[in-house]
């Protein structure tokens, strides 16, 4: 990525956790913006960071933690809600 905040292209992965992300919140998939960071270990990427910024500041996050193949979604409160195992569906 360009720069440390990037508002992501489209692909299927990135589609899921926009939608799944928008569930958790009741938001309207498509509405809101979602960016995304690189999270790096010793320099290394090991996942990536979503988060989508919906109105009056709410902001829902989901991390892609790429050693334990999941992504663990957290809600506009910051508590963890769920965490789904996937496969390696996201080159960092």
């Amino acid at each position: 990525m360009k720069s440390p905040d990037a508002t992501l292209p489209s692909n299927p992965f990135v589609e899921d956790i926009e939608r799944r992300l928008c569930e958790l919140g009741n938001l309207v998939t498509g509405q809101f913006p979602m960016t995304a960071r690189q999270v790096l270990r010793g320099g290394r990427n090991v996942g990536m960071y979503f988060c989508i910024h919906g109105p009056r500041s709410v902001k829902l996050t989901a991390i892609y933690d790429q050693p334990n193949s999941q992504i663990i979604y957290y809600g506009s409160d910051g508590m963890r809600r769920e965490s789904v195992a996937v496969g390696n569906a996201f080159a960092l």
